[in-house]
């Protein structure tokens, strides 16, 4: 034991061992170790004992389950399923529950398609060419054709009557002319839908329901959560921490693509669209597609917020109102949440539907922590945050990494350095797809035990942070005009049109600034900002509190909105815009009121536009109005940090975010004294408030104390 704290002194920090007030090895509770999903429970009873204890061995504290693919909702499969929970939760593990036969959620295996068949998710597809004078022979984009015209600077031809068999044949008359062709079809071949590598063979070519239509999710949830509340009682909350629904969306994002563009349709969004604003999208689809003037950012701003409200009303919050009738929250993860360019054609709104969650999640395709997109976790926690939410999910399965390493994981402390970065960016539970497989069964203890001591520290409470980036999604719509695009990467498109991509670029890049800068944030949506109170120079939500705001790329907001930042600016407190200011209200394209009040509001001093957002970086444009919660001595070491409020107490997450070992002088603004809790072993050492920390590569501590 001595031989080991001398290490310990040595390996975190310069103390001393007599400030060593505690020491503990004992196993912390499962609720907050890792779990590992399992979709085939074994049907032998001592098979499935053997399984649990194999996985509490090595530290697990839990499973997300279902009824085996082979038995799905089957009065056998239906048997084993509730065997192995009995036994699980006889063990204090934790459950979730899987929601699929294989993924994407939504469809229960196919069978809700089933129920009917016009229920299937839909597309508008565009396809465009230009032509000067002679014979055109062009091909449509897939599906059936809806409108074709032909478009120079003084006229614009109808041209359906030239479309036969999916080609158009027509003679173009003297002049250049821009061809549009309209279609729609079904999000299938190139599209996700068509891509279910875990369900049975005879489902892999059923297709997928638009979860716009409220009766879908309607069946879902017959065909399967009632199936489970059939079986095992009303109460689910006595077995499952949550659902676990998995990467459900609309589809109108390919995964391959020749030459046409996109954007999910369905009939009650046309129908919606209509009551709302008097138009049928149909009518003005060159619009749509075309105008990147006021009125073409008007219509794409109204459809896909309507898009996002269908989705997020009709998919989202009946799940999670159905789990309050049964004692359950719903969680689980969408698709491609890392980029803001899937999140338009895939739910309008990414925010919004996580706002409808009580577990949102993501997922992370690589563990290895240079890949790792640091707003993504963010984006789930801030939306849990504001909602009320305390648990937030994430889904490590390292298949990138696995490809590329010829089937191999990362290294374990990689993989450390990308848990990290979860827990700091707000993620309480992992839900696994990831094995460790680098690492023997004591290994896996062990890291299982140092996240769960971190989660256990990191779990409730608030962020404690000065800062709020604003989500620019209705920004980003009105500049969404389809492009061809397609998946290029685990957590990023190819495709699509600059203006847009330069808006998801800004958020993304700011995001990554503050993290490098040692500085935690809050990501709001519009709604978010309204719904807060100006107080003392400060925008306050609940208790996240803000001091400063960065606008990236936002050329659209609210009026509500907008004057309410305008009198947080006016009353003491701090506002960045990257980019373009706004324009744009959510009713007027471009508003009047809104340009009065960009005007006014960047006289004051404490209002700044710039161009880039590296600004931020290069001049230090924070560390103008805000200082740090926790200091490091040596700016360049890559120590990061996470700061809550837990009760009285003030909690740090500080890790080393490299392969080598830092030190450094840290001191903490809002505490005197201090204890730091060594994930691995339990100890306990007291500081005061500045001290000397040295981690080793990819480590973190908790800090923790009252306040001042």
């Amino acid at each position: 034991m001595k031989k080991y704290l001398f290490i310990l002194c040595f390996i975190f920090g310069i103390f001393s061992c007599k400030d060593l007030v505690s020491q503990s090895s004992e196993r912390l509770p499962n609720t907050y170790g890792m779990n590992q999903n399992i979709h085939s429970i074994p049907s032998d009873i001592e098979e499935q004992q053997e399984l649990i204890d194999r996985y509490l061995s090595m530290g697990y504290g839990g499973f997300t389950v279902n009824v085996s693919y082979r038995d799905y909702l089957t009065e056998t499969g239906m048997q084993a399923f509730k065997s192995f929970c009995d036994k699980a939760l006889e063990k204090d593990m934790e459950l979730w529950l899987y929601d699929e036969q294989g993924y994407p959620s939504g469809n229960a295996g196919g069978r809700v398609i089933l129920k009917n068949e016009k229920w299937e998710a839909m597309g508008i597809f565009k396809r465009d060419t230009m032509v000067n004078e002679g014979l055109l022979d062009f091909v449509m984009p897939p599906g059936r054709v809806i409108k074709a015209v032909a478009i120079n600077r003084m006229d614009t031809l109808n041209l359906q009557q030239y479309v036969h068999q999916g080609r158009l044949i027509w003679t173009v008359p003297r002049g250049e002319w821009k061809i549009l062709a309209f279609s729609k079809n079904h999000l299938y071949e190139n599209f996700q839908a068509s891509r279910n590598p875990n369900a049975p063979k005879e489902k892999l070519s059923s297709h997928y329901p638009s979860l716009m239509i409220p009766e879908v999710t309607q069946v879902f949830l017959k065909s399967t959560h009632e199936k489970y509340a059939d079986y095992l009682g009303a109460d689910l909350g006595k077995y499952f921490v949550s659902t676990f629904t998995d990467e459900p969306s609309l589809m109108a994002m390919p995964f391959s693509n020749d030459d046409w563009s996109v954007i999910p349709w369905a009939e009650i969004l046309s129908d919606s669209i209509k009551q709302r604003f008097g138009y049928f999208p149909e009518d003005k689809l060159v619009e749509l597609f075309e105008d990147e003037g006021p009125l073409g950012q008007e219509i794409r701003f109204q459809y896909f917020h309507t898009v996002g409200e269908l989705i997020s009303v009709n998919y989202f919050r009946q799940i999670k109102n159905w789990g309050r009738l049964h004692n359950l929250r719903s969680g689980g993860h969408l698709l491609l949440e890392e980029t803001m360019m899937a999140h338009v054609p895939l739910y309008g709104d990414l925010f919004a539907c996580f706002r409808e969650m009580d577990v949102p999640g993501i997922d992370a395709l690589s563990c290895i922590p240079e890949n790792t997109p640091v707003h993504a976790p963010k984006l789930a926690s801030s939306a849990a945050e504001l909602s009320g939410s305390s648990r937030i999910m994430c889904e490590p399965c390292p298949v990138v990494d696995r490809q590329k390493m010829a089937g191999r994981e990362p290294d374990t402390e990689q993989v450390r350095g990308f848990i990290n970065i979860q827990l700091a960016g707000g993620v309480t539970d992992f839900n696994n797809y990831l094995n460790l497989s680098n690492a023997n069964g004591e290994e896996k203890n062990a890291f299982n035990q140092y996240v769960a001591a971190i989660a256990q520290h990191l779990r409730g409470g608030h962020c404690v942070t000065d800062i709020a980036i604003h989500y620019p999604i209705e920004s980003l719509w009105t500049h969404f005009i389809p492009e061809p695009m397609k998946v290029a990467g685990w957590d990023s498109v190819a495709g699509g049109n600059k203006k847009a991509i330069a808006i998801e670029q800004s958020f993304r890049n700011t995001c990554r600034i503050l993290y490098h800068d040692r500085r935690d944030y809050n990501i709001v949506d519009t709604k978010a900002i309204e719904d807060s109170k100006v107080i003392d120079g400060q925008l306050v939500h609940g208790k996240l509190k803000w001091k400063l705001i960065i606008l990236p790329n936002v050329n659209t907001l609210s009026l509500a909105a907008y004057e309410k930042l305008y009198h947080f600016v006016a009353s003491g407190g701090f506002l960045i815009a990257v980019g373009h200011t706004p324009v744009n209200s959510t009713t007027s394209f471009p508003d009047q009121q809104i340009m009065a009040i960009s005007e006014k509001l960047f006289q004051l001093n404490n209002a700044m536009k710039i161009d880039e957002v590296e600004v931020i970086r290069s001049e230090n444009l924070i560390d103008r109005w805000l200082g740090k919660d926790i200091l490091v001595n040596d700016p360049d070491l890559p120590f990061r940090v996470t700061h809550r409020k837990i009760n009285n107490d003030h909690v740090y997450f500080v890790f080393n975010d490299s392969n080598e070992f830092a030190e450094s002088a840290i001191s903490l603004r809002d505490l005197k004294k201090a204890f730091i809790y060594f994930p691995n072993g339990g100890d306990v050492l007291k500081v005061e408030n500045t001290f000397s920390l040295r981690l080793k590569p990819w480590h973190g501590v908790i800090i923790r104390g009252d306040e001042l």
